[in-house]
């Protein structure tokens, strides 16, 4: 039996954080590798966010990740490019033959590349 985990857990009464729908492609690799791969950012949140990949990924690896936020999320500010680090809490595996590895990790840090507003 699987069981989900969240970053709440374990405090009963903690409101889970709100997540934002983005359907964006990411840039992720692991543990400081050379090379990135290829994913799509389903949702984030100010605690975590959740990716879809061809490749499954081991819960605590290490992942740095690089996607563009849009404007929605940053209050009329022209997009941001994002660079996290951060460790994978969750890997679920495809449901069916069309579908990709589901991954959700635990947002470590994160800066801006290109700050809002800048070009």
């Amino acid at each position: 039996m699987e069981t989900t985990l969240t970053a709440n857990e374990g405090q009963v009464g903690v409101p889970r954080a709100r997540r934002y729908g983005i359907g964006t492609s990411i840039r992720y690799r692991v543990g400081g590798a050379n090379g990135w791969r290829e994913g799509t950012l389903q949702n984030i949140s100010i605690t975590g966010v959740l990716l879809c990949t061809d490749q499954p990924l081991e819960i605590d690896t290490t992942i740095e990740m690089r996607f563009v936020l849009p404007v929605e999320l940053l209050n009329g500010e022209s997009a941001a490019e994002v660079l996290c680090r951060g460790i994978v809490v969750r890997s679920a595996p495809p449901s069916g033959p069309e579908e990709e590895t589901r991954v959700a990790a635990k947002i470590i840090s994160s800066r801006f590349l290109r700050q809002p507003g800048r070009k």
